[in-house]
């Protein structure tokens, strides 16, 4: 007997409805199915008047895009799962013309805006025109998007305002400016598009059917161009620079720092099964001092050494996130030269992070730049914590927490953590493990806070609104707390549910934990 799965469809012909709604199909689960064979076998045996847009069946024309469970993804390489349901909508922030079938007149308005040709100022030397491939490898990436506008929908900015064309339309600019034939200011008119609104979510990346790093390969890039052509920083992002520069840290001392407050750089325990280096990170060491205490106590819990080098610099990825190369690069080689010195004082090759913006900033930033620079990468391997705990030292070998938290927590998955550094299921997973916890799942974990990117220092505004429909989704979960893996969305995230008036708590994931263990002490 043929599997049956249910399929929930967005239903609206502005001419004959007086309101949007959804209708179900059973459909006939066949191996390998897509979205768009789905949609095909409803139109086919149901109503023939379901409107949606398809072409090419080849994941090249980019027209079948829709909302699949809650996410822009094109129909037909979408896979239907055979044990979930599924619910198909149209893409977001579009007027629909019927059912799926969206008016992409906000799209290719900003399209045409930034005119999407080579602009010249004079005609080619010679027919056929030369191109060197080392000039063509530059853009190569970005020239694979097929323009299905699913990172629009997606794009947590966009949802809140479309002063910002979306990743699409900040792509074409980079393609053009990183192409030797076009003359125009690219560079002012990224700027023109709202450039740093970004939060470098990687969002689009995630939903993108061609994998482009629009992030990587478009907005750091023009930002970075932007600075080097004279463009200024926001007060507030400008202010992480300098203090970076002059302090090594991002954000002055409040209260003592952890590094100042330690006795030693050596937490060590009996029979270890591993030792690391600890790298703080700004906010842990000036701000967030308990949670460094917190992640040395479950480590040494585990039978971890902890190394702490009482020296330490800021990874500037706030210089990388907004295109202070120079910073950028000078922090990149500190931070190595500090950490592959203690390597070799304290015999460790592996570096722990608290923080998820750290973690993506040693990893893709600092990583290929050393290597490029000496031709070797840092020699160290660098890990977040619950991915060190559950994938390298093992859920069989681990500790278990015995101290009850009887709370119902969801949690928020950092962007720089799960699509920046992939770590996605760890932090769950150690939630699990504590007694009492009931966790919740959020189908909106991974929305961006509007943190990022420099969007909270420089548009404090658009952060907050951003923030405020992500508070709408945790809130939606009924959780009394909410835990992550990030400074700077735990800041975030404080501060928009302080506001709200279902007493929502805001812990990191190492607090918790320890503090599970010494009420497992006391019992």
């Amino acid at each position: 007997m043929a599997k049956i799965i249910k399929a929930k469809v967005y239903r609206y012909n502005p001419d004959t409805d007086d309101a949007p709604y959804y209708q179900n199909f059973d459909v006939e689960y066949e191996t390998g199915m897509t979205v768009l064979d789905a949609l095909l076998d409803i139109q086919d045996k149901y109503d023939s008047s379901l409107a949606f847009r398809w072409e090419c069946r080849g994941g090249q024309c980019g027209s079948c895009a829709v909302k699949v469970n809650g996410t822009a993804r094109i129909a037909c390489r979408t896979k239907v799962e055979p044990d979930e349901n599924l619910l198909i909508e149209p893409l977001e922030k579009m007027p629909i013309i019927k059912d799926l079938v969206t008016d992409m007149a906000q799209t290719t308005y900003r399209i045409r805006r930034i005119r999407p040709y080579v602009s010249r100022d004079k005609l080619p030397e010679q027919h056929p025109e030369i191109i060197h491939a080392e000039e063509i490898e530059k853009l190569r990436e970005i020239r694979k998007c097929i323009e299905c506008s699913a990172c629009i929908s997606n794009c947590p900015i966009v949802h809140e305002t479309w002063d910002y064309p979306g990743p699409m339309i900040i792509r074409q600019i980079a393609r053009l400016e990183l192409d030797p034939r076009d003359v125009e200011d690219r560079v002012a008119m990224a700027m023109n598009e709202s450039l740093y609104s970004c939060t470098t979510c990687r969002m689009c990346t995630d939903i993108c059917p061609k994998k482009i790093d629009i992030p990587g390969l478009a907005v750091e890039l023009l930002r970075a161009k932007a600075v080097e052509a004279g463009y200024p920083l926001a007060s507030g992002q400008q202010g992480f620079i300098d203090s970076v520069n002059q302090t090594g840290r991002s954000v002055p001392e409040k209260g003592i720092p952890l590094l100042k407050g330690i006795d030693t750089e050596e937490f060590l325990v009996k029979n270890p099964q591993g030792r690391v280096g600890f790298f703080t990170g700004c906010l842990i060491d000036y701000r967030m001092q308990s949670t460094g205490k917190a992640l040395i106590d479950v480590l040494n819990r585990n039978n971890v050494d902890v190394i702490v080098p009482k020296e330490q610099w800021c990874c500037a990825s706030p210089a990388f996130r907004t295109g202070d190369l120079t910073t950028a690069y000078a922090s990149a080689e500190r931070v190595t030269e500090i950490f592959e010195a203690a390597m070799e004082k304290y015999e460790f090759d592996t570096v722990i992070v608290a923080c998820a913006g750290c973690g993506k900033t040693l990893r893709q930033d600092h990583r290929p730049l050393i290597e490029e620079k000496r031709g070797t990468p840092p020699k160290f391997m660098v890990f977040d914590l619950a991915e060190y705990l559950l994938d390298v030292i093992g859920e069989d070998n681990l500790v278990k927490p015995k101290g009850e938290i009887k709370m119902k927590i969801t949690y928020h998955e950092p962007c720089h953590l799960g699509r920046g550094q992939g770590v996605i299921d760890q932090p769950i997973e150690l939630l699990k493990m504590i007694p009492g916890v009931e966790y919740i799942d959020d189908p909106y974990k991974n929305r961006c806070c509007g943190a990022g990117g420099g969007v909270r220092a420089g548009q404090r505004e658009l952060s907050m609104k951003i923030a405020l429909t992500k508070r709408e989704y945790i809130e939606a979960t009924g959780a009394d707390m909410v835990t992550t893996e990030c400074p700077f969305c735990t800041i975030q995230l404080i501060d928009i549910l302080k506001e709200s008036d279902k007493g929502i708590q805001t812990r990191y994931i190492p607090d918790l934990l320890a503090e599970s263990y010494r009420l497992g002490d006391e019992e």
